[in-house]
């Protein structure tokens, strides 16, 4: 398979995936239509980052204004979920300023997009996603030893499980 035929394949996969995940939730069209959307993007940001360790910004933006625009159509719910996926956001993107080489914005924009599709589920997915993250470190640590700690982990992939898991629980 060519290597935009991955991409599309991957996007596909993710549009099906995560609005199959959350059928047995009781959610509206416009919140479908999100998790499709987070879907595609994720499939095709974790290809990027697994190849380049970067989240592009010509599918990362659009996905975060496509997924902001249907939440404010369906009306925005605020809970205490949202905001604690909200200060998520905010920690990761003070974490990245501090600190780029351990979390780039591109990651930051990332949990955007996830708070954006998801709302108040984005904080399971958060983290869920920087508890996998640990796992895999941590796993690689074991498995390496000391090589490993100059290793850099591409946090897309990390990000779609822990969003399919967030759904599936």
């Amino acid at each position: 398979m060519t290597r935009h035929g991955t991409v599309i394949a991957a996007s596909g996969a993710g549009a099906v995936a995560l609005p199959l995940a959350a059928a047995r939730l009781d959610i509206d069209s416009l919140a479908v239509a999100r998790l499709a959307i987070l879907g595609a993007a994720l499939g095709q940001l974790a290809l990027y980052d697994l190849r380049e360790r970067r989240i592009p910004n010509r599918i990362v933006l659009p996905a975060i204004a496509i997924c902001a625009a249907l939440s404010l159509a369906d009306g925005v719910h605020t809970s205490s979920s949202l905001l604690v996926a909200t200060g998520l956001v905010v920690l990761l993107l003070a974490v990245s300023l501090a600190s780029p080489a351990a979390l780039g914005m591109g990651d930051v924009k990332l949990a955007l997009l996830l708070l954006c599709a998801l709302g108040g589920l984005a904080s399971t997915a958060l983290l869920l996603t920087l508890e996998l993250y640990a796992l895999v470190a941590l796993l690689l640590l074991i498995r390496r030893g000391r090589a490993a700690l100059g290793s850099t982990l591409p946090l897309a992939p990390i990000t779609a499980a822990g969003c399919l898991i967030a759904l599936l629980l």
